[in-house]
């Protein structure tokens, strides 16, 4: 019998003409540009660059689940509510289980506070993703009518728990402990960030779970054809998808130290843009982890290249709808 081997020049060449390789030039192109063209490069200060994987953690997550649910055929509109109301859930949780702060400012129950505040948050993430997957699949409504819907449900539920405002005093443990802190110079909500996507990026190429849910995207007769559960596979991209969006309404929290509900207008664009620029097609079927993840920087080095710059952030939305109108015509064009 006569194994097939691929020189490995080919298998090198193949990685170099892959989307991530596409993107990681693109990336390190804007990277280049922004310094150059800020004052004495301080676009490349350490401050700075953690500001940048500060930003986009939560996104990151968000790309990883939209990367399942649009492999799946599907897409999801709510998540960057989901993030909101899990946020919103999350701050008040960790408010009323802190305890009364100390002359000193500390809390005496912090710790055990900010632990269940993050399980809290996951656990209205799922249920979001189970909400949705189940309108999706039990009632066969369009998973952009359904997920419409719910964003304007996780909107409003998050108003009206806190009135419009945002949740204060969340114990600064969260910050200090958490979200402003390191590792080797490299945040923390990074970190998770980076290590929950490799996780996904697994589940997604050597699970069931990621085959199905792009046989479904590809075919949902043929993927039920050929045996696979297409109602149960569905809604567990959805699920994935909220589960995502809740841990980072956690990691937003720790970002700011409160929650910020209407600062997340274009997240869900973001993520979108960065899902679809990173080599899953927006009609199903195919699907690239590591493409999403690397592409989730482009919004957040624009914004604080722009920022750098002293241009306008609202150039950022400007730039972000392009940017997402390019790549589905790039997908449009990969498709054919």
């Amino acid at each position: 019998m006569t194994t097939l081997r691929i020189p490995a020049r080919s298998r090198l060449g193949g990685l170099a003409r892959s989307t991530p390789a596409y993107i990681t030039v693109a990336l390190v192109a804007l990277v280049v540009i922004f310094s150059l063209i800020s004052p004495e490069w301080r676009f490349l200060d350490a401050t700075n660059l953690q500001a940048i994987g500060r930003n986009s953690a939560g996104l990151v997550l968000l790309a990883v689940g939209l990367t399942f649910v649009l492999g799946a055929g599907h897409i999801d509109l709510s998540v960057g509510a989901t993030l909101v109301l899990s946020s919103v859930v999350a701050g008040t949780v960790a408010v009323r289980l802190a305890g009364e702060p100390s002359a000193s400012g500390t809390f005496p129950n912090a710790g055990l506070a900010i632990v269940i505040a993050a399980l809290a948050a996951v656990v209205v993430g799922g249920v979001a993703g189970l909400i949705n997957g189940v309108l999706v699949t039990r009632l066969k409504v369009n998973s952009f009518v359904v997920t419409l819907g719910t964003m304007g449900v996780a909107t409003g539920a998050a108003q009206v728990l806190t009135n419009g405002a945002n949740v204060a005093g969340i114990p600064p443990a969260v910050q200090t402990s958490f979200g402003l802190n390191t590792v080797a110079g490299i945040p923390l909500p990074l970190v998770l960030a980076v290590v929950v996507s490799l996780l996904a990026g697994v589940v997604l190429t050597q699970t069931s779970a990621g085959r199905h849910a792009l046989a479904i995207g590809s075919s949902a007769d043929g993927a039920m054809r050929a045996g696979v559960n297409v109602q149960r596979s569905t809604i567990v991209v959805f699920v994935i998808a909220g589960l995502m969006a809740g841990l980072a309404g956690f990691l937003d929290i720790s970002r700011f130290g409160t929650t910020a509900i209407s600062g997340h207008s274009t997240t869900m664009l973001q993520a979108l843009s960065a899902v679809i620029i990173g080599g899953t097609s927006l009609f199903g079927g195919r699907a690239s982890v590591p493409g999403s993840v690397i592409a989730t920087f482009i919004p957040t080095v624009l914004l604080a290249g722009f920022v750098m710059v002293g241009v306008s952030s609202f150039y950022q939305n400007i730039a972000i709808g392009v940017v997402l109108i390019i790549a589905v015509w790039l997908d449009q064009m990969r498709g054919k």
